[in-house]
């Protein structure tokens, strides 16, 4: 496997730099799937790595590459926006919506050299990165290409689609926000911040090096000689507490019109275990009775590793994403 890291330059959609991962196989497919990922809120591109670099090691056919992409106020991009984040635009402000132009802004530059409106890709979103995945398949206003992006399949990952008249919503959003809002956010050094986030209980069950690879790449240098978490706490916490977007269609409405149209593959990934005390169970239920709806669809439960599967199992999260695949690698879609 070869992995090479790719930066964008702001454009008319997009006013961040991103950057962004590839991860080539021993042996590519010429006419394989091309696997673009977007991580979860305050997480990273480089979180994938231990579940893609186990995807990679096992599967032998079907896979061109694979892409995993920055948020632009996330990981190592956030250092390359740090002036532009830290403006009145955008330091107590974030949405998905962002997430979808910078993404769009990345598959449609120049800078790689890779036309992937040639490509045949799959989407793969974990947690509120759905919802900028829903809004980039969404919005024919990105494309000013004759052949826009088009998607052969997508896997959500434990998917934080929550419907806005479930009263769990609205406890999900005030609960993240306030984590968001109170967490920790600088340590004196890196091994400081490891040390802490290994006994917390948001982190310490992950698998060691996703959490290394969290220190390494979710911390960025401070002001003075401190490590800092590299999504800001206000702008996490205006995430979950100020969902809206301009947007016509909101993520869970795009979710349900691509399940109605049945007319894209859409597998759903997730784990009915998780950390929220039964709050996420009511949307879960509505996820899966709207894949199930589909002709084009699977479901697959986990047994374990919660909300945070790729991160806590990350072999765990290769394997299913290679039972979901399973049909996409052969058909021509």
């Amino acid at each position: 496997m070869k992995t090479k890291l790719n930066i964008s330059e702001p454009s008319p959609t997009c006013p961040f730099r991103v950057e962004a991962a590839q991860y080539t196989p021993v042996t590519p497919e010429d006419d394989g799937l091309t696997l673009v990922f977007l991580h979860a809120m305050s997480l990273h591109k480089e979180t994938f790595a231990p579940m893609i670099e186990h995807f990679l090691a096992t599967t032998s056919t079907g896979i061109k590459d694979v892409w995993s992409i920055d948020n632009p106020n996330s990981g190592r991009s956030s250092v390359l926006n740090q002036d532009l984040l830290a403006g009145p635009s955008y330091r107590e402000y974030w949405s998905a919506a962002e997430y979808a132009r910078a993404t769009y802004s990345f598959l449609t530059s120049p800078a790689h050299g890779v036309n992937f409106s040639t490509r045949r890709i799959v989407g793969l979103a974990h947690s509120s990165a759905v919802s900028a995945l829903m809004m980039l398949i969404h919005a024919k206003a990105f494309s000013s290409q004759k052949k826009p992006l088009q998607f052969a399949a997508i896997i959500l990952l434990d998917p934080a689609l929550l419907p806005p008249e479930f009263p769990s919503t609205e406890i999900l959003s005030s609960m993240f926000g306030k984590f968001a809002s109170t967490k920790r956010e600088k340590w004196s050094t890196r091994a400081a911040a490891r040390q802490y986030l290994a006994a917390h209980p948001a982190f310490k069950a992950w698998e060691t090096r996703a959490l290394q690879l969290f220190v390494e790449c979710a911390l960025r240098e401070g002001s003075s000689s401190e490590v800092v978490l590299s999504c800001s706490r206000a702008q996490e916490a205006a995430f979950y507490l100020s969902p809206t977007t301009d947007f016509k269609a909101q993520p869970v409405e795009i979710f349900m019109e691509l399940a109605r149209a049945d007319a894209l593959h859409i597998h759903l990934i997730t784990c009915l275990k998780d950390e929220y005390k039964g709050q996420t169970k009511p949307s879960k239920e509505f996820q899966i009775a709207q894949v199930r709806s589909t002709t084009r669809g699977s479901v697959q439960l986990l047994d374990r590793g919660g909300h945070m599967f790729p991160q806590v199992e990350p072999t765990l999260c290769a394997e299913a994403i290679q039972r979901a695949l399973s049909g996409e690698t052969k058909a021509r879609l």
